[in-house]
């Protein structure tokens, strides 16, 4: 059976994608690039996004802050095929556990690694370099560098990601508010509501399209906190 496929074709350079950064150790030693620790004495400087690779081996780790608590959540794509046809571009998420940064170095169990600065083309960025990362674009066991961005912040609810909402902010709104909000969590991972009212609703934003069944495994600690306190003052209202 025949499977349409598109080529990857990897370029032994540094590489700049949609204005985005990412190299592999290979690419860094060719390139004879100098990297150097970036230090941040609030850890919370260091929440963002973390692009590697390119095209079908392009992934992402988010990173999102909060006090004490830090997740890191790797977001890639997969094509969708039917009847030995592509037919869509999907997103999956998988979230990193025992997730810790002392310093500038990052531990995990699923790959470890530190926050530094790289230079390319005269000019500087910030990036996560992590050992044999779970999406492996160079060699296996390399070191991988991708490069920071701040949030796209999809939603009108965002600092659910980011956040745990105090009560007094959530005892503020209405329960239509409250279930928009809430339901905007599982939104975010494109998740297919059965409700004709939600669906209805989620189709008009432009960052939606709906083709998970379940997206339980894909929350993070702070969504699933927001999403029990959400639904308590639902329930009191």
């Amino acid at each position: 059976m025949k499977i349409e496929t598109t080529i990857l074709i990897l370029f032994f350079s540094i590489t700049t994608v949609k204005a985005q950064v990412f190299g592999t150790q290979v690419m860094i030693e060719e390139e004879n690039i100098s990297l150097r620790a970036w230090e941040e004495e609030n850890v919370k400087n260091y929440s963002g996004v973390y692009f590697f690779g390119e095209s079908e081996a392009e992934s992402s780790l988010h990173l999102f802050i909060f006090n004490d608590m830090v997740c890191a959540q790797l977001e890639k794509g997969n094509w969708t095929i039917k009847n030995s046809k592509i037919i869509d571009w999907t997103k999956s998420y998988k979230n990193f556990t025992n997730v810790k940064i002392k310093g500038n170095q990052f531990y995990s169990d699923q790959s470890n690694g530190e926050f530094v600065f790289f230079e390319v083309a005269n000019k500087k960025y910030k990036g996560l370099k992590l050992v044999n990362p779970p999406v492996q674009t160079g060699n296996k066991g390399d070191y991988e560098i991708g490069s920071y961005s701040k949030f796209d912040e999809i939603g009108n609810y965002f600092n659910t990601k980011t956040t745990i909402i105090s009560l007094n902010y959530l005892n503020k709104m209405d329960k239509e508010e409250l279930k928009i909000m809430r339901n905007e969590i599982f939104a975010r991972y494109h998740y297919e509501f059965k409700t004709k009212k939600l669906s209805e609703y989620f189709i008009k934003q432009k960052w939606y399209s709906g083709y998970h069944q379940n997206v339980d495994s894909f929350l993070t600690e702070i969504e699933k906190e927001n999403i029990k306190r959400i639904l308590n003052i639902e329930k009191n209202n």
